[in-house]
């Protein structure tokens, strides 16, 4: 019966995904972008879907289960971040995308001032390609647990499984696809972790009580501020609002917003957007401290396996099946906008001849989607890890840029690859360093970026050496 429901919702997806190419064009513009007619709810949903993915449900939900309530800081912090700084930046991300006729993130960057930096789009686009190929791997190694714990197959099946599905509503209908698809796995996601919040309160006799099983393990798990930090609380909690911030600097979640229907519509899809998350931060954090209580083997082994665990202790097969798919929905969810972002860097930023081409481009999903697959089997399954690592780096090697050109600043080619390799570096250093636990390493690689700039933009001005393109010669140039 859990395969049974649990297939049946995976059905739907496709079908849905395969229904939007009834609106499609068949040309790369309206594969890449949707023809920019997108309604702010669907944008709302699909960012929730594509932003809350495996991480939520597997990777947060471990760290819930081994930080306890301290652990909502991150969400407060990654939340508030992010809708700050798209309540200040989206609608003009909008607007640029529109007069520069940018059809990717890496073409936005590098012709934001009206001249085309072709180095800028190329690493950016490099960039983009390596670290959402490693965070969509992280997707796909998120739905394989899953299927591990309920089904005890092979974590390599369910990969499979992602990559059959992202492939076929993505070769499909491209970024519509996505989005319709996303839309209906954020009300699967929604729906599924309600059903676990409920039987599982229900079955420990409530939150209050909860809260004294969990003191009786460790009084930590229900301290809300974290008392073993280095420099303290508040160095903590920026580390996580920059994460927020960092939202500028992932290629798969901007994407939605150069393609909502009109620029004045931005704050309407964030408001969907945080009235969801504001939940979903409440129910993934009750869910991790159900798994501690429920499941106190898991402190020993794999924390991100509660969530599957915990649904198939409490729960019959056919819930146990919707709790299966919304997991899977969140992975795959995420996972098919990443494909789509790394293989629209491949086939129009690093391979422009074959940007022109509608099949190259299908054909350039496929080869990513087969990266991402071979980077999950591989059998590093550590979702929280992937996921943060890859963010970091994007977020430090983007968002500095982007706030930097939002505010009116035209850094050249020389100083735009500047920000992005010192702030990158910066993060990765960080990273690997014993101070990571307790700052998020995606401030100090922002920091480094604005200050990268700042040093840069002191010294003397390069000559110009060849004058700005009029944007009709770029756009026929670009495909």
């Amino acid at each position: 019966m859990i395969l049974t429901s649990f297939f049946l919702f995976l059905v739907g997806f496709v079908l849905i995904g395969v229904a939007s190419t009834k609106y499609h064009t068949h040309t790369t513009e309206d594969y890449l972008l949707a023809s920019q007619n997108i309604k702010p709810w669907l944008v709302g949903f699909s960012f929730f879907a594509t932003e809350n993915s495996g991480f939520m449900f597997v990777g947060f939900v471990g760290m819930a289960y081994a930080q306890g309530l301290s652990a909502l800081w991150v969400l407060v912090g990654w939340y508030v971040g992010e809708v700050t700084i798209l309540w200040w930046t989206g609608r003009q991300i909008r607007e640029q995308t529109s007069a520069i006729k940018a059809d990717t993130y890496s073409n936005l960057l590098s012709r934001w001032t009206g001249q085309e930096f072709s180095a800028v789009r190329k690493v950016s686009a490099v960039i983009v390609m390596v670290f959402l190929g490693v965070y969509g791997a992280a997707q796909l190694s998120a739905g394989s647990k899953a299927l591990h714990v309920l089904m005890d197959w092979n974590y390599n099946t369910g990969a499979l499984i992602g990559f059959v599905i992202v492939v076929i509503y993505c070769a499909a209908g491209g970024i519509r696809a996505s989005i319709w698809t996303d839309a209906a796995q954020a009300i699967v996601m929604f729906a599924s972790l309600i059903v676990l919040v409920a039987a599982g309160l229900s079955n420990i006799g409530g939150l209050a009580v909860l809260m004294q099983k969990l003191e009786a393990i460790d009084p930590k798990l229900t301290v809300l501020i974290p008392g073993d930090l280095k420099f303290g609380f508040l160095p903590f909690f920026l580390g996580w609002l920059f994460a927020g911030l960092g939202v500028l600097g992932q290629a798969h979640v901007m994407v939605r917003f150069m393609v909502i229907d009109h620029a004045k519509n931005v704050r309407r899809a964030l408001l969907y957007y945080l009235g969801m998350v504001s939940v979903l931060a409440v129910l993934c954090l009750i869910v991790g401290m159900l798994c501690r209580v429920a499941l106190p083997e898991l402190a020993a082994g794999d924390a991100e396996l509660g969530l599957p665990m915990l649904s198939s202790q409490l729960l019959p097969d056919v819930m146990v099946g919707l709790v299966l798919a919304g997991l899977f929905a969140a992975a795959i969810s995420t996972a098919d906008s990443q494909i789509l972002s790394s293989s629209a860097a491949l086939t129009r930023d690093l391979l422009p001849q074959w940007g022109g081409s509608y099949i190259m481009t299908k054909i350039g999903t496929i080869l990513v989607a087969s990266i991402a697959l071979g980077i999950s089997v591989s059998g590093y399954n550590d979702v929280f890890t992937l996921v943060t690592f890859a963010w970091s780096v994007m977020a430090a090697g983007f968002m500095p840029l982007v706030c930097l050109l939002v505010l009116g600043k035209t850094p050249n080619q020389g100083q735009s690859l500047a920000i992005m390799f010192i702030g990158i570096a910066a993060s990765v250093a960080w990273h690997f360093s014993s101070l990571a636990p307790h700052v998020y390493n995606v401030l100090p690689g922002i920091l480094a970026g604005f200050v990268a700039y700042a040093i840069f933009a002191r010294g003397p001005k390069p000559v110009q050496q060849t004058q700005q393109e009029p944007m009709t010669e770029l756009k026929v140039a670009n495909g």
